[in-house]
């Protein structure tokens, strides 16, 4: 049998940078090499108990064992809506506003097949790689937008060329921030609403970690005047309520934007389960105690981590936000990719910066998703 050609989208996306770290530790554990892994934001902290009891008892509901609505339960749609009045001030639709998704990243990632035909795609450098294979399978232009320390890692928007502004349909920005950590202030916000909206660019704002704060409370960008005419905004249950492995997330913004989004799902996928829906619809209900629980948890282990990293000797660091410790590597290493092959050797797994883009080079990542005591282990090691 001749060799298999595969489409150039499949060729050009490479390998994901998480799906070959996973291989990294799959071969650490068939060694029998203990490691302690700070590579994936997938935290330890349980889902809720009460989530898991509505799981369990909507299963065996016989309505929930069908396909589901493509547009998510009406009871999941009207919670989104309560809790984004409650927690951002703003009103979103129930019927035209709302599209619950099978995580966020899927809903980012199928929203580029919605708006782009082969134009540019802005990405933030460093960025969560979803964003680079989203443009890739739209077969779009990729312009890099740099985040850099000088600029609290907020892109200058006034750095992109006019060509690509006047080209561009879409660009992704995501604040709180994976990797950097930064928060997003209400200034740079309403520029890059106003930047969008003149040159007639549709943002996708990936805001999976709104809850995952310790001082600065996040914005939702459709808080912003004018948002709503060019936004298309991303949350997740996976980050807000530990429920990584469920897959459920929403998107919401302006309707023509949401209704392209789903007609393009509804030619994908069959919609979210049903229990599922009912368990997220009850975590955004009731959870908020766990929701300022886990803050606490994250944060102190933060404290901890930090203060150790410095002790060592690592004094650029930045954990403003989420689950996230991102740190500026020892000068005597000369890449990102060396630095975490060091300490893959000492039996810690991070996220190298390069793997988020060329400017996320000279940084790691590091995930706060271990136990203290291992986070403890680790400074040791």
């Amino acid at each position: 049998m001749e060799k298999f050609i595969f489409s150039s989208r499949v060729r050009n996306l490479g390998n994901y940078l998480f799906a070959e770290i996973d291989k990294e530790k799959k071969l650490l554990k068939e060694k029998g090499k203990d490691f302690i892994d700070l590579s994936v934001g997938d935290p330890d902290v349980l889902a809720p108990q009460g989530v898991i009891e509505v799981l369990y008892n909507s299963a065996k509901e016989k309505e929930n064992q069908k396909y589901a609505l493509d547009q998510g339960k009406i009871e999941l749609r009207r919670a989104i809506k309560e809790w984004c009045r409650k927690r951002f001030g703003i009103k979103v639709d129930e019927e035209k506003e709302i599209l619950p998704l099978i995580g966020s990243k899927e809903g980012l990632v199928h929203f580029a097949l919605a708006i782009v035909d082969k134009d540019y795609i802005i990405i933030p450098s460093p960025g969560y790689p979803g964003y680079r294979g989203a443009a890739i399978l739209a077969e779009a232009k990729i312009y890099e937008l740099p985040l850099k320390r000088n600029n609290n890692f907020l892109p200058d928007l006034d750095e992109i060329p006019i060509e690509v502004r006047n080209k561009a349909k879409l660009i992704y920005l995501n604040y709180p921030n994976n990797p950097t950590t930064a928060v997003a202030d209400r200034g740079f916000l309403e520029r890059l609403v106003n930047f969008c909206c003149k040159y007639g660019i549709i943002i996708a704002y990936d805001n999976a970690y709104s809850e995952i704060y310790f001082e600065r409370k996040p914005l939702s960008l459709l808080e912003i005047e004018g948002a709503q005419e060019v936004t298309c905004e991303f949350h997740s249950f996976s980050k807000t309520f530990c429920m990584t492995g469920f897959r459920i997330g929403w998107a919401m913004g302006n309707r023509e934007l949401i209704g392209m989004l789903a007609k393009i799902k509804t030619n994908i996928d069959s919609g979210i389960f049903g229990a599922v829906q009912d368990a997220a619809t009850y975590a955004l209900r009731n959870e908020e105690g766990y929701v300022n629980n886990l803050r606490q948890i994250i944060k102190k282990r933060r404290d901890f981590f930090v203060e150790g990293l410095k002790r060592k000797g690592i004094d650029q660091v930045y954990a403003e936000s989420t689950f996230y410790v991102w740190a500026k590597i020892p000068s005597m290493f000369n890449s990102s990719l060396s630095f975490a092959k060091y300490l893959l050797k000492k039996g810690i797994v991070v996220t190298p910066g390069i793997g988020f883009g060329k400017y996320g080079e000279g940084f790691v990542r590091f995930a706060l998703t271990v136990e203290e005591e291992k986070l403890k282990e680790a400074l040791m090691r």
